[in-house]
């Protein structure tokens, strides 16, 4: 990456994160204003006193024309003005905040162990064709891959927590930001972390099922069609054993495909993750998404989706930026 070049890259990518914000939130816009059943007021406050519900229809531009609410609208979203009115002290994007780190924990832990376990299966055991293991195991990924993920959640959770008793439920209930007290939020986070593991282990497994497939059919592509290549035939010629050829040669080389692959596939854990944590109630982003659909509530709504199309950006600006390092054929 040349360095007179950074400034140029930056500059495209975060212009590309706007243009990709704006056309999300609109949609978002969109979709909210063709929902029956009345609007946010309609929803939050229905038995509150006409003059409440005048107040917030006149503070979102509710009584006004479609085009003047969607600008008032877009106006809160980059604004990062996330509240139902502006009395509120603690906004909907402070309380996904804190919920934020349970949702990385979660989706985090779940996209390394995926392509940690896709790797190594790629490598040992689907690199030998016409074998039964290497269908088994391709035919088995496949199927959980194409299965709706919250199915298996909704299946898992009946029969490991409720039937079997397997795994244990999610028990504990966060106070959220108005019940931290002032210099005790990370050890309130760690705390929280650390009663929440062992329910954490059920939807791991089906986040991890679910996502291993990617990683571990494109490994197993690119390694078949690198076998063909000249360094290989040379490899073999100066004498080296299959496996330190597929581990050392190959697979190195067929690894690079998967880094820009992995903000796609985080893309798909994170949307079918967000519906996991609200089936086996996660204290994360999506359990207050759901939640928030429910009644409508704008804020919740725009925060949730703002905030997860940023970390989604922002993955794939880190991957994107790793695979211009590795590979030199990447340019910027």
């Amino acid at each position: 990456m040349k360095r007179s070049r950074i400034p140029i890259f930056l500059t495209k990518r975060a212009l590309d994160a706007v243009i990709t914000i704006f056309l999300v939130m609109s949609i978002l816009f969109l979709l909210m204003n063709s929902m029956p059943g009345g609007d946010m007021v309609t929803r939050v406050c229905p038995f509150c006193g006409e003059e409440t519900k005048t107040q917030l229809r006149e503070l979102w531009g509710l009584d006004r024309p479609l085009w003047e609410q969607y600008l008032v609208f877009m106006k809160k979203v980059f604004t990062l003005d996330y509240r139902l009115v502006y009395e509120q002290e603690i906004t909907s994007i402070d309380e996904l905040l804190y919920y934020l780190p349970y949702t990385l924990l979660l989706f985090g832990t779940a996209t390394i162990i995926s392509y940690a376990i896709g790797v190594i299966l790629g490598i040992r055991l689907l690199s030998r064709g016409g074998n039964w293991l290497k269908t088994f195991v391709s035919g088995i990924s496949m199927v959980f891959y194409a299965i709706p993920a919250f199915l298996f959640a909704i299946y898992f959770k009946n029969w490991f927590i409720f039937k079997y008793e397997i795994f244990p439920p999610i028990n504990i209930r966060l106070g959220g930001p108005a019940e931290v007290l002032e210099g005790s939020l990370l050890s309130e986070h760690l705390a929280n972390i650390q009663a929440l593991l062992p329910a954490m282990a059920l939807p791991l497994i089906i986040l991890v099922l679910v996502g291993l497939a990617r990683p571990l059919l494109l490994l197993r592509d690119h390694m078949a069609l690198l076998l063909d290549e000249p360094f290989v035939a040379t490899a073999k010629a100066k004498g080296l054993k299959e496996t330190k050829i597929l581990s050392k040669h190959v697979a190195r080389n067929a690894l690079l495909p998967l880094m820009s692959d992995a903000s796609i596939n985080l893309a798909y854990i994170v949307s079918g993750g967000i519906l996991i944590e609200y089936i086996f109630d996660w204290p994360g982003i999506g359990t207050q998404l759901f939640g928030a659909l429910r009644v409508l509530y704008y804020p919740t709504i725009a925060a949730a989706i703002f905030l997860l199309t940023v970390i989604l950006l922002s993955s794939m600006f880190i991957v994107d930026v790793v695979n211009t390092y590795l590979d030199p054929r990447v340019s910027l």
